[in-house]
């Protein structure tokens, strides 16, 4: 009979599949949106949120959003991968390594999801009417050609290069939440007739394709992690049947781990999160007045609730945990050393998390030295909020 794995085990170093990278335990700081930017670029802020991680013991922070090109952002004032952002990220990474960790950026093109006034038709695998963006006068995506596919998988690989190049330790992919990747996987979205659409042998294509770029471009041993849904979360959406399709077509293609997730931003985007839905904040929030009045006669009918439960997304994770022998990390309701021990055995490499360490970015360090059993954060998520009001905060501390 398999002993049982508590949570020693997790503060034990692990190296992250076929990479070179050796990390000093399982733990990731899952790619959340920080908001902390000045005009697009990285602050200090940004740099300290990160440090913080790094110090709190935990192996591996990731960086939220590098979009690949100024028209992969879904607003203006958010941050690509150019020389400018480069050179903030550059410190980022210098001292995160000071600190003791390793940094990761996630990298994405938001496709159709945009209200980036810089970008009037915003790429897609399909037209679609851009819910997000039509406040702003951006209606409609554009279909993409074969161009622009080559065009996009050519700046994943650049970008993802660079940041090599300037010292971080890994990629992650953003294959997941509806951003363009995600877009081609699903059916929802995903109207194609060509071979980029109808089945999941098709709509995963192109995602694919984006992988292979970018471990040819970086080379085999620096970590290429994808960020990937188990399911979108409603009917006719990414199911999890295709994540076991995508999962198994990632391992073959030299993806060093998947960080499984869920959910769809513009449609289903606290399928992710659980608990509460702080829309009078999101009202506020709002970039425009005819915003704010949409969010606050439509939000609490098109934003749904779900009920937190701890390691929520484990059961359909364990799916795709049978069918692949990779890396894998968990995410999702991550709170406690009941749950870790959990997920350990479970037979899961690594564990991402985000708010257990935005409420406290000593949480590990309290674990590990049996201070404290369980995370305080309650799950209300006006931490999703402070995201656009300077920065990624809790507010109960």
């Amino acid at each position: 009979m398999q002993k049982e794995l508590l949570i020693e085990n997790a503060f034990i170093e692990k190296k992250m599949g076929h990479s070179n990278l050796l990390l000093k335990n399982v733990f990731i700081r899952s790619a959340a949106y920080e908001g902390m930017l000045d005009d697009g670029l990285p602050n200090q802020d940004l740099v300290d949120h990160h440090v913080a991680m790094a110090r709190g013991e935990l192996a591996l922070t990731t960086v939220s959003y590098g979009a690949v090109s100024a028209n992969g952002r879904t607003f203006n004032t958010q941050m690509y991968i150019n020389d400018r952002s480069l050179e903030k990220l550059k410190v980022l990474a210098d001292e995160v390594h000071k600190a003791g960790g390793k940094v990761s950026m996630q990298l994405t093109h938001c496709g159709y999801f945009s209200k980036n006034k810089d970008s009037r038709r915003p790429l897609a695998p399909s037209r679609i009417f851009n819910a997000y963006g039509s406040i702003s006068g951006i209606m409609f995506s554009k279909a993409m050609t074969l161009a622009d596919m080559e065009e996009v998988a050519y700046d994943f690989s650049v970008a993802a290069l660079r940041l090599k190049e300037i010292g971080f330790d890994a990629v992650e992919i953003h294959m997941g939440h509806g951003y363009l990747l995600s877009q081609f996987l699903s059916p929802r979205t995903n109207k194609r007739k060509d071979t980029y659409g109808g089945s999941i042998e098709n709509r995963s294509r192109f995602p694919l394709e984006v992988v292979r770029a970018v471990t040819e471009k970086v080379g085999k041993e620096f970590p290429v992690l994808v960020k990937l849904n188990l399911e979108d979360g409603f009917k006719r959406g990414f199911s999890l049947e295709d994540c076991k399709y995508v999962s198994k077509a990632l391992e073959k293609n030299g993806c060093s781990a998947i960080v499984l997730s869920g959910g769809f931003t513009s449609i289903s985007p606290f399928y992710l999160m659980r608990g509460k839905v702080p829309l009078l904040g999101m009202i506020k929030n709002g970039s425009s007045l005819a915003e704010k009045i949409t969010m606050a006669l439509f939000g609490p009918f098109i934003i749904k609730r779900y009920k937190f439960e701890p390691n929520f997304f484990l059961d359909q994770a364990k799916e795709i945990r049978k069918v692949v022998k990779m890396p894998l990390a968990y995410l999702g309701g991550v709170d406690s050393r009941e749950g870790i021990e959990e997920i350990l055995n479970a037979g899961f490499d690594f564990i991402a998390m985000a708010r257990a360490l935005i409420h406290d970015p000593d949480f590990l360090i309290k674990l590990k030295a049996n201070s404290i059993d369980k995370t305080e954060c309650n799950r209300c998520n006006k931490c999703v909020v402070e995201m656009d009001r300077g920065g990624v905060k809790c507010v109960i501390v």
